[in-house]
């Protein structure tokens, strides 16, 4: 806890929040995920780990899982906390950079990205360009789970992807929205 505070006060434009994710909010992010049948799940921004945890805990052993996790220190923890766990990868970079590490792990093929990444404080090119990969990498009917702590970014989100369901989390600091996106394909994403 004492890290996830010191760096949201040290990078408040990458860390989304000052307190890691209630309960309440990462079984509704999980909720989507049909763990019998991902052969992948890739985490965006996990932090220290609290959707990871239960990621780990409920996916199948083949499944693999990615977590791609731009700042050091949580890079650091999550590769001290979980290098002992089968078919996990902790890759300290970019989000829209997801394919090249992908590539590099002799991954094809994506169910899953769960993302907490806070949009309303990113570069508008950033999370563009992260949006437009993801887009890219999930396999139909891949799912693309968002969690927000507002709707101001549905018009980005919805460029690429379809809204398939909605949830608002209000036992969470502060209280979160939950999206749940298919891709829409390439050429309908430019309209």
């Amino acid at each position: 806890m004492a890290s996830f505070v010191e760096e949201f006060f040290r990078n408040p434009a990458t860390v989304g929040s000052l307190i890691p994710s209630s309960r309440d909010l990462t079984d509704k992010v999980l909720e989507p995920i049909y763990f019998a049948a991902a052969r992948c799940i890739v985490e965006y921004g996990p932090g220290t780990g609290v959707f990871t945890d239960l990621l780990v805990t409920r996916r199948r052993a083949e499944t693999t899982l990615v977590l791609i996790e731009s700042n050091r220190r949580f890079a650091t923890l999550l590769q001290e906390r979980y290098t002992s766990q089968p078919n996990v990868h902790i890759i300290h970079g970019s989000a829209d950079k997801t394919g090249d590490y992908l590539k590099e792990l002799g991954i094809s093929e994506v169910d899953y990205v769960v993302c907490g990444l806070p949009f309303s404080s990113l570069p508008r090119k950033l999370g563009w360009r992260i949006l437009e990969h993801t887009q890219q990498l999930l396999l139909p009917p891949g799912k693309l789970i968002l969690f927000q702590y507002s709707l101001q970014n549905r018009k980005l989100f919805e460029r690429f992807f379809r809204l398939t369901g909605h949830a608002h989390v209000l036992l969470n600091l502060p209280p979160a929205y939950v999206l749940t996106y298919e891709p829409k394909e390439a050429a309908d994403a430019g309209q």
